[in-house]
């Protein structure tokens, strides 16, 4: 198995234990592995969202619109899905999931799975917020996390946030993506 679909099915499978569970554990990524898992990273605008059941799962797919793209071909909109929601009577939680709020603009790391789903790569760790500080230049920021985490080694850790101006953004993940070649 590639190491990209061990770390993406470790967040995965992960993230579904925790479907009803108080407490889950996440994977915690870093930046650079968050670039290098991703098969997109894109600023997006998130479009309405509807629960579909795949299985005993059931996921939020939004089809979201591309504005910018730093890595992979996402086309001009990608439905993306994100653990939980609800379908008739039927709902689902996952910790540590992201809210994609329709309107909103995004940064999102995404990976493909192999049945062809989009999903955000590590939950919420994939979404950052698009913020203009007081100059008005465009500021990317993720809240800490509310789920455990846990590091490569499965240690537990935690997770400060992560804040930077689109402009080291991009820097960073072409530095990233030019050490992954």
């Amino acid at each position: 198995m590639h190491p990209k679909d061990r770390v993406n099915r470790l967040v995965f499978t992960l993230a579904l234990l925790s479907v009803g569970l108080p407490g889950a554990t996440l994977q915690k990524l870093s930046f650079d592995e968050m670039v290098g898992h991703s098969t997109a990273i894109v600023r997006a605008k998130i479009g309405p969202g509807s629960g579909r059941q795949h299985g005993a799962l059931v996921y939020t797919h939004h089809t979201v619109t591309v504005l910018e793209s730093w890595k992979g071909t996402p086309g001009v909109s990608i439905d993306v899905v994100v653990p939980g929601g609800q379908v008739g009577r039927l709902q689902q939680s996952v910790a540590g999931a992201p809210v994609l709020t329709p309107g909103s603009e995004l940064v999102l790391f995404l990976w493909k799975s192999r049945s062809g789903l989009t999903h955000v790569i590590g939950l919420s760790q994939g979404v950052f917020q698009l913020e203009r500080d007081a100059a008005g230049s465009v500021i990317l920021n993720r809240a800490p996390l509310a789920a455990s985490l846990v590091s490569s080694s499965g240690r537990l850790t935690h997770d400060d946030g992560m804040t930077m101006p689109m402009s080291e953004f991009r820097t960073r993940v072409s530095s990233a993506l030019g050490r992954s070649r």
